[in-house]
């Protein structure tokens, strides 16, 4: 009996896992998604189980890596940045304590790849404009702290005890499954609102503006960065660039499309400092010259693609 290829996703109830698991259904026999949430957001293929789990429970982790065996696990789960500034000890146990304890639980079971999606939230401060790949990281939030954290320490893990373990830096992903909470999310809840509802209010300023990627660009460099050789990484940590619109180029580029969209600014100081301190386009060589890295959408093929699903 042959062994099963098996991907086991961590976060598998939310917004990238669900939809990064339609990219991996026909490379994986076996898709494990393990999460809190009582079910997944959406609808999952047909080769993808779905495991209740906590993933501060380390002793339920890894039964959960021993019993599953699998070759690959895509570490999604973890507190966005409002709750994290919500309740800061549980932010850190999710984040970065629970994150300890899965990499010692591959290492254990001998599982190949792990992939982790950092954050740009994980730079602050003043900024070059483009970021270089390796620039100071001194993030202004606690999320950016912890993605900053775990950035570290599977670097360690890798040098010192071999885990293949692989890094993104994601811009803010423009997605149908926003939160609503994340401070990042206002350029997806700005699509979302207009065809529900008729109207969004940005919290930002119009001049606002901050590296954006389309969620079907950010899962195709997740699955480009899991599969590429090796031997051809150069780094563990690849930062990746897709798009840079202004808050007002969102707006412009939704009313060009849905006329009757009322669309306005109402700037939350909060807000408008955290976001402001994240980069507005970072260098990505490396990740275009290891394994190809590229985006296919720019704003306006983002806005006609994105805009059509959701009226659908």
């Amino acid at each position: 009996m042959s062994v099963l290829r098996t991907c086991l996703i961590t976060g598998g109830a939310g917004n990238l896992a669900c939809q990064l698991s339609w990219r991996l259904a026909s490379r994986f026999d076996e898709i494990v998604l393990c999460d809190l949430a009582q079910s997944p957001v959406t609808v999952v293929p047909a080769n993808v189980k779905y495991k209740h789990c906590d993933l501060v429970d380390q002793a339920g982790v890894a039964c959960l890596i021993a019993e599953h065996r699998p070759n690959v696990i895509f570490h999604l789960a973890s507190l966005l940045s409002a709750s994290c500034e919500h309740d800061l000890g549980r932010a850190w146990n999710v984040n970065t304590t629970a994150t300890l304890g899965l990499f010692e639980s591959c290492l254990a079971n001998g599982v190949g790849t792990v992939v982790f999606p950092s954050s740009l939230a994980t730079y602050g401060g003043q900024l070059a404009d483009p970021l270089e790949e390796d620039a100071p990281q001194w993030p202004d939030s606690l999320y950016g702290v912890t993605k900053v954290a775990c950035e570290r320490l599977g670097l360690y893990f890798h040098r010192r005890q071999g885990l293949d373990f692989r890094c993104l830096r994601l811009p803010a992903v423009i997605s149908r499954f926003a939160p609503t909470g994340a401070a990042s999310a206002y350029s997806s809840r700005a699509f979302i609102e207009s065809v529900e509802c008729g109207r969004f209010t940005f919290p930002v300023r119009p001049s606002t503006q901050v590296s954006l990627i389309y969620v079907e660009d950010a899962l195709e460099a997740l699955v480009r960065l899991a599969i590429a050789p090796a031997e051809r990484l150069s780094r563990r940590v690849y930062n990746i660039q897709a798009i840079s619109p202004s808050a007002q180029d969102i707006a412009d580029c939704i009313r060009h499309r849905l006329c009757a969209a009322r669309l306005d600014f109402n700037p939350d100081p909060v807000a408008v400092r955290l976001i402001e301190s994240w980069p507005r386009r970072l260098q990505d060589g490396s990740a275009r010259h290891d394994w190809q890295w590229g985006p296919q959408f720019d704003l306006q093929g983002m806005a006609d693609h994105f805009l059509d699903e959701l009226k659908k």
